[in-house]
């Protein structure tokens, strides 16, 4: 498509909804510096991720391969060794590459001074990394103690009360307001995400143009807690802002685990109970979200300052994503979890090259974050290794027409929960399959937008059920591992 290799920044955001986005419809929250990147590029309208939780769903953007093949299931399980990632591909290819912010390729929440403490020896394929994570431990903590003591105390105070309340019970939790929503006196030139576009900005200055560079820019935030620093934090006032997806009694026909959620009686570490909170304190928990989000674009805006001024800003692609999404109160819920609601497993996908890939088009094919590595890798001119599940979305930004997938699979192995689920998306129609369970979810995406009534029982779709059940497993077993592979009849 491109005959230049171009340089490549991967913007990932933890737990950005799809929809808090300006491009992305809207016209509450200012992100104009990510729109700017839509603007004058291209917009997809319909792409998912193959699990709702962190780790799991970073390895498959690194690894091009669905949850179940490359091991990470579940957070809490380090990406194996012998998985290739495309920096890696990228790095034997003759790119510089970067790990800059929140990777959580490996464990949290257990003692070392940085998360690649247990990285194998080839780091994933980074050559350069600065990472941070949600707990600010590592290199932008000890950065942070050299810079301004007044400012590490308080982040380190965040990072410990962050462990402490996910670590909590839920009677143990804080529930003086709502959930993890505090006020931070830190400066915002001091924020973790100031500190991850400030490496990035290293970067871009530092390049060199007889090596392209590819850097995977990864912002801790919109995830919880929710406490973006001022003029942030009063950014949006709660009582304005849209309220939550919501219908009295609406998960009396989901699975029970619904309910066990929405009342503090789950299984995950962010158990608290929902019913009682207002329609205020919602709003504050969409206020400082909608903060974290405009800092981050601001610091966006930053980099793409940073590209113009040292002129190759038309040499680099960019690719904007995240690795899930957020309830923020839909449903009755927050955070996230086993709930395949769109906010949850559907993603937002900005591109841009200037020149090479449309300006200002959207395009409706579903596309899957396992399709993240064959793009980027085509794009620069580099074959994917084999074992790579994913389909370039190169052929959509040419214009074909048949190009694209009809459904889209989410998986989630959550063991905290004795759960084993699978979800198939199409433009029509989601199906979500509980292995052992009699239950299940069925809606209609077109009448039913917001996933209120679940037709799983419903006499009038059990033949769109049961031509879902049969799409679920056509994808299950076409998604079977390939490795190793095969090099002889016999």
């Amino acid at each position: 498509m491109a005959q230049k290799r171009p340089n490549i920044i991967l913007f990932m955001c933890d737990q950005l909804r799809y929809d808090a986005l300006g491009c992305y419809g809207n016209n509450q929250i200012h992100t104009p510096n990510i729109d700017r990147i839509a603007l004058n590029g291209s917009i997809f309208d319909n792409h998912f991720v193959q699990n709702p939780v962190c780790s799991p769903s970073r390895c498959t953007v690194l690894t091009g391969r669905y949850p179940k093949n490359h091991g990470t299931r579940d957070n809490g399980i380090p990406l194996r060794d012998s998985e290739i990632t495309f920096p890696e591909v990228l790095r034997e290819n003759g790119y510089l590459t970067a790990a800059i912010g929140k990777m959580h390729i490996t464990t949290q929440f257990v003692p070392k001074e940085d998360e690649q403490d247990d990285w194998p020896e080839d780091r994933y394929g980074f050559d350069i990394i600065h990472t941070t994570c949600d707990c600010k431990t590592g290199e932008y903590l000890n950065w942070l103690k050299e810079e301004s003591p007044e400012n590490y105390e308080e982040v380190k105070m965040q990072g410990e009360r962050k462990m402490k309340e996910d670590r909590a019970s839920a009677a143990e939790k804080d529930v003086s307001g709502p959930p993890q929503v505090y006020e931070s006196k830190i400066s915002p030139e001091y924020h973790q995400s100031h500190w991850i576009a400030d490496r990035m900005i290293d970067i871009i200055e530092e390049s060199d143009s007889e090596k392209p560079f590819f850097a995977f820019c990864s912002f801790v935030d919109p995830h919880h807690p929710f406490d973006p620093p001022e003029p942030y934090a009063s950014m949006y006032a709660p009582d304005t802002l849209a309220a939550p997806v919501f219908r009295e009694g609406e998960l009396e026909d989901k699975p029970p685990h619904f309910q066990k959620a929405r009342t503090a009686h789950g299984f995950s570490n962010e158990k608290y109970d929902y019913r009682n909170l207002t329609p205020h304190q919602w709003g504050q928990v969409k206020a400082a979200y909608y903060g974290m989000i405009s800092l981050i674009d601001d610091n966006i805006g930053r980099i793409l300052d940073a590209l113009a001024a040292k002129g190759i800003a038309n040499d680099t692609l960019i690719m904007f994503t995240n690795d899930h999404g957020e309830l923020l109160g839909d449903h009755g819920l927050l955070f996230k979890g086993p709930f395949h609601y769109d906010c949850i497993i559907k993603a937002p996908m900005i591109m841009s090259w200037p020149g090479v890939i449309p300006q200002g088009s959207r395009y409706s094919q579903v596309t899957e974050h396992v399709d993240i590595m064959p793009t980027l890798l085509e794009l620069a001119g580099v074959r994917p290794p084999y074992g790579v599940q994913g389909t370039s979305m190169v052929p959509i930004l040419r214009g074909d027409k048949g190009a694209g997938k009809q459904y889209a699979m989410t998986e989630f192995n959550c063991y905290d929960w004795g759960l084993s689920v699978k979800t198939i998306t199409g433009k029509d129609y989601k199906l979500t399959y509980y292995a052992g369970e009699d239950y299940g979810e069925l809606y209609d995406r077109n009448q039913d937008p917001d996933e209120f009534v679940n037709l799983w029982n419903s006499e009038n779709y059990q033949d769109v059920k049961a031509h879902m059940i049969k799409k679920l497993m056509d994808r299950i077993i076409e998604t079977e591992d390939t490795l190793p592979l095969r090099i002889g009849k016999y």
